[in-house]
């Protein structure tokens, strides 16, 4: 092949009906002989090493894996020599130098080797897959077409009679059903009835209302001092977020007042959250630029807070909903008011009426700890519904879960899918029986004729085989496990023994005990 090559001849190889060009074209070369070396070398490296990490240990199919590897090899070496004489053909047809009437035996000659390589690239694949597939499969000599016969004989039986033992424990499923069912409904009544009790609503609202009730008595100074400023902060927020205001509707007013509570903790997002104490002098927010959603820059329009705007007509996110809504949802469910957008032209009431309930400090703003000790107080009641509605979740779902221990019945429940299984592998045995034995044949087949020199792979063939072979090897484990679990649920509940039969006990010889799980080495089907 390099001598070939050397020559300058691209179309030249050992057949003598591959055209070259003519010997005006002789001082050129389609790939230098070291280049052309080393690139066999390279593939004969890559196909060794592929043989060495596919070899298996010593079996029945080992001979035809040394056989598939050696044909691979071939196919891969003639993929490389296929291409550099593609790169060599492209070269010559680029040359302006050209002859004319060179030009169409050698397209003619590239077409062909682009043809060769795609066909060998593939032939080569298709083996490495037929490698694979048999290097997976295990030898066991116990896995014979006479002994998956023998394990599904009386499978169909034995599947008949788990049907019927599993439709008579559905048969007594009901009465235990319903008495867990009324039990469950017993409980969750109870646990409605201490929610009720509970009455978040009602004491969320009085907590509020006397938030911004000057003339509570028995308040303190801190207390009256925001029950004067907090009805500013409730009075912009009504009118920035469109929500008429009642001074005689109770639960309006509660709810007005929590979402005051809440834009003022936004509007001091850093001393709320407790972020302040982690930022650097440089970091700290500036008090210009504070605003109703706690945007840090009071970039409001470009922040995830607003989706669009139209004029000064803010709509909120999903975000700044959430934060604003959640807690109003939680107490008064569907009774609660909710905000969907913000009229910026507030924006300034809204903060003059905050800073109203701040004092300054070392030139920055400090917020009222008082309205922060309310809407903590909220939050805390909040807490304690969430652990009541979380403790009703888990009552159900514990009953839930002796519901379905009850509908299971404890070992009983393997009958369903013991004689499911077994009826399923009873219909499937003859199919997978007679693809056992023609796999078994090709295999054979295709061992004998690879130690021909003119041996063509059936590498689909063996793939497929392979697999099916793995899968009835799998299979026969699996037929004598359910078979095996199937006598012991239908065995009469009697301590003492009640059959002298042998087949109830040790497989017969020379088949192994029965496994816990399948085989290692078996493949995933």
């Amino acid at each position: 092949m390099t001598a070939c090559l050397r020559t300058g001849r691209p179309g030249s190889r050992t057949e003598t009906n591959k055209p070259g060009p003519s010997r005006t074209m002789k001082h050129k070369t389609i790939l230098p002989a070291p280049s052309l070396a080393v690139g066999m070398t390279a593939t004969l490296a890559l196909a060794l090493s592929s043989s060495l990490a596919l070899a298996a240990p010593d079996g029945k199919y080992q001979p035809l894996l040394d056989a598939l590897n050696q044909k691979k090899q071939h196919a891969l070496v003639e993929a490389e020599e296929a291409q550099l004489l593609i790169a060599g053909y492209q070269e010559f047809l680029a040359d302006p130098e050209l002859n004319t009437e060179e030009g169409p035996e050698l397209r003619k000659s590239l077409i062909k080797e682009r043809a060769r390589y795609k066909q060998r690239r593939a032939q080569a694949g298709s083996i490495q897959v037929a490698l694979q597939e048999l290097q997976r499969v295990p030898n066991d000599e116990h896995v014979t077409l006479s002994s998956l016969q023998g394990a599904y004989a009386d499978l169909n039986q034995l599947a008949a009679r788990g049907k019927a033992a599993w439709d008579e424990v559905l048969g007594n499923r009901e009465r235990f059903v319903k008495n867990l069912e009324r039990e469950h409904e017993k409980h969750m009544r109870n646990a409605q009835n201490a929610l009720n009790e509970l009455n978040v609503e009602e004491q969320a609202a009085q907590l509020l209302l006397n938030s911004i009730d000057p003339n509570l008595g028995g308040s303190s100074d801190a207390e009256f001092f925001v029950a004067l400023k907090l009805p500013a902060i409730k009075s912009a927020v009504e009118r920035g977020f469109r929500i008429t205001s009642n001074p005689k509707d109770p639960r309006r007013q509660a709810q007005t007042t929590l979402i005051a509570l809440i834009a003022y903790s936004q509007y001091f997002w850093d001393h709320y959250s407790g972020a302040r104490s982690l930022l650097t002098e440089e970091e700290l927010p500036s008090d210009r630029r504070r605003n109703i959603f706690g945007v840090p820059d009071g970039k409001v329009l470009t922040s995830d807070m607003v989706t669009h705007n139209n004029s000064h007509f803010y709509y909120l996110a999903p975000k700044a909903r959430e934060s604003f809504n959640a807690k109003l949802k939680m107490i008064w469910g569907k009774e609660a008011v909710s905000v969907t957008t913000w009229d910026q032209k507030y924006d300034e009431q809204f903060g003059r009426a905050c800073k109203g309930l701040a004092t300054v400090s070392d030139e920055h703003l400090l917020p009222n700890q008082q309205v922060f000790a309310l809407l903590e107080k909220i939050e805390l009641l909040l807490n304690e519904l969430d652990l009541v509605h979380k403790s009703i979740k888990h009552l159900d779902s514990s009953y839930q879960l002796q519901l379905e221990k009850a509908k299971q019945f404890g070992d009983e429940a393997r009958l369903s899918s013991a004689h499911y299984n077994a009826e399923i592998w009873s219909r499937e045995s003859k199919q997978l029986l007679r693809g056992f034995e023609k796999s078994t044949a090709l295999l054979s087949q295709q061992l004998k004729a690879s130690s021909e020199s003119a041996w063509i792979p059936n590498a689909r063939g063996i793939s497929g085989s392979a697999l099916i072979l793995a899968k009835a090897q799998k299979r026969f484990y699996a037929v004598r496990k359910v078979k095996s679990e199937l006598k012991k649920l239908l065995a009469p509940r009697d301590p003492l023994p009640t059959s002298t039969d042998p087949e109830r006990g040790t497989p017969p010889a020379p088949l192994p005990e029965l496994p816990g799980n399948d085989p290692a080495p078996l493949p995933p089907l």
